[in-house]
């Protein structure tokens, strides 16, 4: 479905958004069919895992991303058009619902995939790397990396690093995607999406297959000694560290007892959070160079969260920075031509009265 919706607000001129239906062009039936082969694939290899996880992220979905998408479009409104933004929020909705539901639901089914993947790795390949990646980090950086990083941020400072790595992040990645979904620049947007498809399919189930590992905060458990103590011992003294002994503890129970549960499955390299700011910071890089130093500031920020809280060796930060600079590149290269000229059109058509929602950089 394309079409091109007037949307006026009573206020000003009118304001034309480009409505594009994510299986419009060839570029979006491909993405499409990448993601629901994807999804059925998992399914028919772990059917009740499968199932039993999409009615765990069911809930959340139902009600946690109505409430970000509210408050996503009220700060829009605010931004773009405080005059009216009830009109704006409205207008918004109404052009976008029908090509913005597809991909949520995708994301939805995706997601369950990928939760569902990294419950099943060690099934599939025994955690092994974790000595290799350890002693990398020491060849890189001349002692575990955490060990520098807690001499470096201490006390109050690390709350920081906490509060953002546990909940900012999971804001930024689910805001990102329903920001995207809604919208009006269809090249752009099936860039990103196909970035996001590859990103997870490639980070969070290949590579994270074949280089099974469990990070430094389970070495210990899984591989003996107490190379590691002095991790946990930092963790504790740095006061803020209780979460993630009790989320490690939560996924060690997961693991232990199979069962599926939301944002179960103990997988270190490489590291998913890193890769979700790195594209997000490519793709927030787009809208100028304010945007481009947030992104980038917090994809540093989460890059070495990941190495403090323990969850991740750098090397696993390193491999999705590299891996999601290709992806992005390579989309930025294939993404839509068809999109790309429906972009440029719609631009032309709205140049004269300007869109309330910022253009990106050409890509």
């Amino acid at each position: 479905m394309s079409a091109i919706s007037e949307q006026r607000s009573g206020y000003g001129p009118s304001v034309v958004l480009h409505d594009l239906d994510i299986a419009a062009t060839r570029g979006g039936w491909l993405l499409t069919a990448l993601c629901l082969t994807y999804a059925v694939l998992v399914f028919c290899l772990w059917p009740d895992r499968y199932v039993e996880l999409a009615r765990s992220y069911a809930t959340p979905f139902i009600f946690f991303l109505p409430m970000l998408l509210v408050a996503g479009l009220g700060v829009a409104a605010l931004m773009f058009a405080w005059r009216t933004p009830a009109n704006f929020i409205l207008g918004t909705l109404k052009a976008r619902w029908m090509g913005a539901a597809p991909i949520i639901l995708l994301f939805y089914l995706c997601l369950t995939a990928f939760t569902t993947v990294r419950i099943a790795i060690p099934e599939m390949v025994p955690f092994h790397a974790d000595r290799f990646l350890a002693d990398l980090d020491v060849r890189l950086h001349g002692a575990d990396s955490w060990i520098w990083e807690h001499r470096v941020v201490s006390g109050p400072v690390s709350a920081l690093i906490f509060w953002s790595y546990e909940y900012c992040w999971p804001l930024q990645w689910f805001g990102t995607v329903l920001f995207v979904a809604l919208w009006n620049n269809p090249a752009a947007r099936l860039r990103y999406l196909w970035a996001l498809a590859l990103t997870a399919i490639l980070c969070g189930a290949v590579f994270a297959t074949l280089l099974s590992s469990v990070g430094p905060i389970f070495y210990d458990q899984f591989y003996g000694g107490t190379r590691f103590a002095g991790l946990h011992a930092a963790l504790a003294a740095s006061g803020h560290g209780g979460s993630v002994e009790t989320y490690a503890a939560y996924l060690m129970g997961i693991h232990a007892s199979g069962r599926p549960e939301l944002g179960g499955g103990i997988t270190a390299m490489p590291s998913m959070h890193v890769a979700f700011v790195t594209l997000n910071a490519f793709f927030l890089a787009g809208f100028g160079r304010r945007w481009a130093i947030g992104g980038w500031s917090f994809a540093v920020l989460i890059l070495f969260g990941s190495v403090y809280t323990g969850w991740h060796y750098a090397a696993d930060g390193y491999v999705s920075i590299l891996v999601v600079s290709l992806i992005w590149y390579l989309t930025g290269r294939f993404a839509s031509p068809e999109a790309s000229q429906l972009s440029r059109s719609a631009g032309e058509a709205a140049s004269d009265i300007g869109l309330p929602i910022p253009e990106p950089a050409r890509i």
